[in-house]
């Protein structure tokens, strides 16, 4: 007899807590969408518009890259010579 009594406070229990969640993540959303806004307009980020940044880690790529290649090549070259 007290079960029944109990799972009517239960479901209560969990509405309550839904509804809550469901408020919460709302107002959280509202909040965060408005702090991640971007205000319109302004310049472009670079100029001329052809903005490739190959600078950096690009171009230490390539560089490491060659570097290899020339290795490989040398190691390639003395093996060769060392056979015949």
């Amino acid at each position: 007899m007290e079960y029944v009594l109990l799972a009517p406070a239960l479901i209560l229990s969990m509405k309550y807590t839904l509804r809550l969640s469901l408020v919460l993540a709302l107002v959280t959303f509202a909040f965060a969408s408005g702090a991640l806004a971007q205000p319109i307009g302004g310049p472009p980020p670079c100029w001329p518009p052809p903005c490739i940044p190959i600078d950096g880690g690009l171009s230490a790529l390539i560089a490491a890259g060659a570097l290899l290649g020339g290795k490989k090549a040398l190691e390639l070259r003395k093996s060769r010579n060392k056979v015949s």
